[in-house]
């Protein structure tokens, strides 16, 4: 019988991150899709964007832990390595970009010796310059010295790399603290500018860097050299289908069933979600549109295309089923943790994105239906000029203001509230409905062309924005 205390939990969904994951189980349920592919081309740049709990960091921590297995030198490096190596203060931005390519060198070849175990000689290391041939040369000189004594997995990495001189470094979380400040945009402008220039001189020196959505829009608007990057860009985005996969593999890994990742995605959703059979009803008995409906719809329709918010539903409610003493979790552990989910990705959106709109939460909120527009069936979900009308109050209440500079209207605010996620774009057809996110279609919220979509807040906001009505947005929100 299942026990849903904290450790299964852990063990039967998957860490919400990589990096507390175990690297075995990691790489026993990682899910690899197209950006996967993308990411494992032999070639010296690849920028992974996506938004907050799309998977960058398990993909590059995948890569990595492959390349490893492969013999080839790859580094993992993190926010405390880089900014204790980088000097900041340069005072024209092409000395930036200068200090950028010293540092950068600097660390690539302390931590390719201490993960070769040449911590000695790693300590020994001063600022490396000359560009990529001085990092080369330096650790081709110092790795031939002491190969000889190196245990026999390090031997193998220092041969290969001896006969390649492939080094492959890999930048994860640079965005930690970022506070969009004209420093912090700087800086990452700096690196993208520096991995390129010293991509540039070698092909075999390459770089995997992952960003968020907001961060790399921030850069990208604000210096114009980034332009050159945009060939290398990876974006991360999921279909539900996908993210519905993910959670299958781990679950199905879990007990030990041997199904590849293929036949997953080939199965129908209803085949997919009864393999989740053991941990969770396959119907939920809710009320108005929500009763007696497959969990799984409501699962798809709570999901922003991000695979940890299926991961924190799942937690969430394994937590209320053990807390209940229930081995499974039923329709009413679900319901309870609505509440408490929707008030966390609303957290998550605002702190995503508040360094584009400082008073971002004032906007959210602001979005609340009133007494007024309920009785007049005016949103969450709004027509062209519904919407208009409904921001033009927005802004003129919470003296709304882009951080760039760019002036606020109505339709720059809703391109906005489009691109972070917390607005879908909807078409309701005979007895479908089609829902649009950003990632999937940028230009629908274009000022120059219509395209018949109306606008939602996206449903996974719901509870956060009616907290005094938990149990009655079920009677509306639809699947």
């Amino acid at each position: 019988m299942l026990k849903l205390d904290d450790e299964t939990i852990a063990k039967l969904f998957g860490a919400e991150d990589a990096e507390n994951e175990n690297p075995e189980r990691l790489k026993e349920y990682f899910f690899k899709n197209k950006a996967y592919e993308s990411l494992k081309a032999d070639l010296p740049i690849r920028v992974l964007v996506g938004y907050k709990g799309v998977g960058k960091s398990a993909i590059l921590k995948v890569c990595h832990l492959e390349d490893n297995e492969d013999n080839i030198l790859s580094l993992w490096v993190r926010p405390n390595d880089v900014f204790g190596s980088i000097d900041t203060s340069a005072d024209t931005f092409l000395q930036l970009i200068e200090n950028w390519k010293t540092g950068l060198s600097t660390l690539i070849v302390k931590k390719a010796l201490e993960g070769c175990e040449q911590f000695e000689e790693a300590s020994q290391i001063e600022s490396i310059r000359g560009g990529v041939r001085q990092i080369i040369a330096s650790l081709y000189d110092k790795l031939q010295k002491n190969v000889g004594n190196s245990s026999t997995d390090v031997r193998k990495l220092i041969t290969r790399f001896m006969k390649e001189k492939k080094i492959r470094i890999y930048l994860d979380d640079l965005d930690r603290g970022w506070e969009g400040r004209s420093e912090d945009i700087m800086n990452i402008s700096a690196l993208l500018n520096a991995i390129r220039d010293m991509a540039g001189e070698d092909r075999n020196i390459q770089f995997r860097i992952g960003l968020r959505t907001d961060v790399y829009h921030l850069v990208r608007t604000s210096d114009e050299s980034t332009d050159k990057i945009e060939a290398n860009l990876v974006w991360l985005a999921w279909t539900n289908h996908e993210i519905l996969a993910t959670l299958v593999k781990r679950v199905t890994t879990y007990f030990g069933e041997d199904v590849s990742q293929e036949e997953l995605v080939r199965l129908g959703q209803n085949e997919l979600a009864g393999k989740l059979t053991p941990v969770i009803d396959q119907h939920f008995q809710g009320r108005g549109k929500w009763e007696n409906i497959p969990t799984r719809r409501i699962l798809m329709t709570l999901t922003r295309q991000r695979p940890r918010d299926l991961v924190k539903l799942f937690y969430y409610s394994a937590k209320e089923a053990h807390n209940q003493n229930s081995n499974r979790i039923r329709s009413g552990h679900l319901q309870s943790i609505f509440v408490r989910y929707s008030n966390e990705r609303l957290t998550d959106v605002i702190n995503e994105f508040k360094t584009e709109v400082p008073r971002l939460k004032d906007v959210l909120l602001g979005m609340r239906q009133t007494k007024k527009e309920r009785e007049k069936n005016i949103g969450p979900v709004f027509d062209d000029g519904q919407l208009v009308n409904k921001l033009n109050g927005v802004i003129n209440s919470s003296q709304v203001l882009f951080r760039n500079g760019d002036p606020v209207t109505p339709l720059a605010l809703a391109r906005f509230l489009y691109r972070c996620d917390f607005m879908t774009a909807r078409m309701d057809k005979e007895d479908t409905i089609v829902r649009r996110h950003f990632s999937d279609n940028q230009l629908l919220a274009s000022p120059q062309v219509q395209f018949g979509f109306k606008w939602e807040i996206h449903p996974a906001y719901r509870w956060a924005l009616e907290p005094q009505s938990p149990n009655e947005i079920l009677d509306f929100i639809d699947l």
